[in-house]
């Protein structure tokens, strides 16, 4: 039967355990709109995972043009990291110091905002401009890789805290990122992992149009349910996860507010809409909002 079913389009095999996968959701490139081509989303029955096939073999056009510009200065992103000093509170509940790895931190808000609170932070950005930034001007240790597993394994050095926020969803094998960074943690180390929730009230309605799906360039993505298994497998044991914090909140409300925009030209009118469909999300959804946060303990 299994072989019979892996000749539909509907099903193939999990790129994880190679058990069959049905077909889950499609969508285009809605948030860019970079091509008129369908990609296909399918769930594994066995490991639950979600993941994009096939992935485009020239994915990497798909990223052009669309991140936020790198500042000039520490001064300029000291005043964008502002913004964003809340994303320190997970981490700080269980370490407030000690050498801190960031995964795809881009630009480096988080890692600006963590090496001033007082971690010695090292991140991995594929980025070249990134990394000669979070060098030079951020003043961290940067390491260019688009693998982040292998770069982890050939790390010597072991960390109290590794991060990876909204990073995870972009990776082609992210079972093997997170054994890596279980194997790099210390004893008592703490793992952040933020992504997507693809069981949101947000996604269960908006569907294609879920501005967090964001086909081709979230590849995979990850339940409540699952990480935790999956990062059970990596010896790291659940300290914490949640859907209601304010990131998933911020995540929401821009789902939202993407829909607004496409809906209506006038701006005023867009915010005011954008604002009632939120509000009504969150009430539906009790507060659950797009994104999950998890945190994690190497024992």
């Amino acid at each position: 039967m299994k072989d019979r079913e892996l000749t539909s389009p509907y099903f193939v095999s999990c790129p994880k355990c190679g058990e069959t996968s049905r077909q889950f959701i499609s969508s285009s490139d809605v948030n860019r709109t970079l091509s008129d081509e369908v990609f296909n989303y399918y769930r594994c029955s066995t490991c639950e995972l979600i993941f994009l096939s096939p992935v485009p073999s020239d994915l990497f056009r798909f990223y052009e043009g669309g991140y936020q510009k790198i500042p000039r200065t520490l001064s300029q992103l000291r005043g964008i990291a502002k913004k964003e000093r809340y994303r320190l509170d997970a981490i700080l509940k269980y370490k407030n110091s000690g050498e801190l790895l960031e995964i795809g931190p881009w630009m480096g808000i988080f890692s600006c905002n963590a090496k001033d609170a007082g971690f010695d932070v090292t991140a991995i950005e594929m980025d070249a401009r990134c990394v000669n930034f979070l060098r030079d001007t951020v003043g961290v240790k940067a390491i260019q890789s688009d693998d982040p597993s292998a770069a982890m394994d050939e790390m010597n050095e072991e960390f109290d805290v590794i991060v990876m926020w909204h990073c995870l969803e972009h990776m082609p094998r992210p079972w093997e990122v997170l054994r890596s960074a279980s194997h790099r943690l210390k004893s008592n180390g703490i793992l952040l992992v933020a992504v997507p929730d693809i069981e949101s009230y947000d996604f269960q309605t908006l569907r294609e149009r879920w501005l967090h799906l964001d086909a081709p360039r979230h590849l995979s993505f990850y339940t409540a349910n699952v990480l935790e298994k999956v990062c059970s497998e990596c010896e790291l044991s659940k300290l914490e996860i949640t859907t209601h914090d304010r990131l998933s909140a911020i995540l929401s409300r821009n789902a939202w507010a993407d829909v607004a925009n496409r809906m209506l030209p006038i701006r005023l009118v867009r915010r005011l809409l954008a604002l009632y469909l939120y509000s009504v999300a969150q009430r539906k959804s009790k507060g659950h909002g797009s994104g999950l946060t998890g945190v994690f303990l190497k024992s």
